[in-house]
């Protein structure tokens, strides 16, 4: 009769884990799509009274069948090691291509309708005025081509100055770091560390409890990929559940705490935004982060923001454009103020005349900057000078040596028409089209080599990413085959209950 009550319960005992795998391959099925799921699995084990028994028929007894010891995971630490390794390094060149992306479109405007474009008109228009220096149609149409010159080197500049701040903020304007991309992001991220360090919390309490959190294990896990397409960090696990999340030599997250919270604040021409990791209590664990974060989409925005010379960011762009308006400037200005200028007669005749004894006058700068001072000229500021825009007739037009009443000379204006094709040694040694020609090939060039380390990484990162989805994701297949073995247990065990059932009602009726 003993025996008789060993087999009900060792039946139970399967009837149950196998209803318990059913349901969990159920569990699975349903997750197969949800984002970070884990596959689960049954952890199966021997039952045993503990008793060794030399006698066959106890032994059997001591047997108490199978139960289910844990729940487990399937994940493989050093898979998501590496995948997050090549994670923070695709999200790092995501960014800088996207960037990228946007400053090759707005160079791409120095070419062919762009500056190089209304620089040679520019060259062209005091060609023709040399040609006839008396003419006002001419001199009007170097006023409109040279506000049409300026005007661009201002729009282009601006379009990357307002890129820049987007990304990094403006140091003059405080503000505008709050809504800057680097801000949103250090602000996702401080969110993340904290949720981090709450799940690390909860799961402590768990496995304390002898409970295996699967769900905020996969929720963890989940977040730990999306800190590391930020920054780069180093993980530790510890067994009691919880994560040590490190940036370099500087904790993030320890236990159930955000040991590091990142601040942005505002740095100068060359790095806008400054990266601090603070502690809880306000106090500077790293007073400027920029060297620990070279990698993740924060390393990607402070690289394309900050003043590396030898990469691509938008203040290289920015100060080959200012080192080309201020060359430009430079030139035309000292021609300019070595020639003659006409003017208006001082009897008040209405007619002009060149400047010249007794009126010995220097012509005014060609070139300012929007305060009307020759000392800061940029691509930002550079401008024509107001004397010269309100009278076309102070182009000097005529060489110094001209004597007054030479009226017809325009050498002065060829000389500055020539500047064309004249090797500047501020730009290297190249003529102005020949500089922008570079410049737009060598952000071209840096686009190009993103787009190809960008391409390696999505490659080596997918590939990566397809071994561990084999190991953590859910495969139909294995499901439907493991659904039909432990269905088939389950019908093993019903039917062995049946048989214990009516054996031990046949021993019933016997004895009655």
């Amino acid at each position: 009769m003993t025996a008789s009550l060993f087999g009900i319960y060792t039946a139970q005992r399967s009837l149950s884990l196998n209803q318990a795998a059913i349901d969990l391959i159920s569990n699975n099925i349903s997750n197969m799509n949800t984002p970070g799921y884990s596959k689960q699995r049954v952890e199966i084990e021997q039952l045993t009274s503990g008793n060794i028994s030399n006698i066959p028929q106890n032994a059997c007894q001591d047997s108490l069948g199978a139960v289910i010891s844990s729940i487990s995971r399937n994940r493989e630490a050093y898979l998501d090691t590496y995948f997050r390794n090549e994670n923070s390094g695709l999200s790092y060149f995501k960014e800088l291509q996207g960037n990228a992306d946007l400053i090759e479109n707005i160079t791409n405007e120095l070419d062919e309708i762009g500056i190089n474009h209304s620089l040679d008109e520019f060259y062209e228009s005091l060609h023709q005025l040399g040609g006839n220096p008396n003419d006002i149609v001419a001199r009007n149409n170097v006023i409109q081509k040279t506000i049409e010159l300026t005007s661009k080197f201002n729009s282009v500049y601006e379009r990357l100055e307002n890129l820049r701040t987007s990304i990094v903020g403006d140091f003059t304007n405080p503000n505008t770091l709050n809504n800057s991309k680097i801000q949103l992001s250090i602000n996702e991220l401080n969110n993340k560390l904290s949720s981090i360090a709450d799940l690390n919390s909860t799961i402590i309490l768990s496995t304390s409890q002898g409970t295996s959190p699967n769900y905020l294990l996969d929720q963890r896990d989940k977040l730990l990929d999306e800190v590391s397409a930020l920054i780069p960090i180093d993980i530790t696990t510890h067994s009691n559940g919880s994560v040590t999340v490190n940036l370099g030599n500087t904790s993030l997250v320890s236990g159930q705490e955000q040991t590091g919270f990142f601040e942005v604040t505002s740095g100068d021409i060359n790095n806008p935004a400054i990266i601090q990791i603070q502690n809880g209590t306000g106090g500077t664990l790293v007073n400027d982060a920029y060297s620990l974060i070279d990698s993740g989409k924060i390393g990607a925005i402070l690289e394309m923001g900050g003043s590396d010379a030898n990469k691509l960011t938008i203040k290289s762009v920015m100060d080959d454009l200012d080192t080309l308006a201020e060359e430009l400037a430079t030139s035309i200005n000292g021609i300019q103020t070595s020639g003659q200028y006409m003017i208006e007669n001082p009897v008040g005749s209405g007619t002009y005349e060149l400047s010249g004894d007794p009126l010995v006058t220097i012509p005014p700068d060609f070139f300012v900057d929007n305060l009307g001072a020759t000392l800061n000229i940029t691509a930002k500021t550079i401008c024509l000078n107001s004397a010269i825009l309100n009278d076309s007739y102070q182009i000097a037009t005529a060489d110094a040596a001209s004597e007054t009443g030479e009226t017809g000379d325009g050498s002065n204006a060829l000389l500055m028409a020539q500047v064309r094709d004249s090797f500047l040694g501020g730009l290297g040694g190249a003529t102005t089209e020949q500089y922008i020609t570079n410049l737009v090939g060598k952000v071209g060039s840096k686009t190009n080599t993103i787009k190809n380390n960008l391409d390696i990484k999505e490659n080596v990162t997918q590939q990566v990413r397809l071994r561990r989805e084999s190991v953590m994701g859910v495969n139909l297949d294995e499901e439907m085959t493991d659904l039909i073995k432990f269905q088939r247990s389950y019908e093993a065990s019903a039917k062995i209950f049946s048989i214990v059932d009516q054996t031990i009602k046949t021993i019933i009726n016997m004895v009655g």
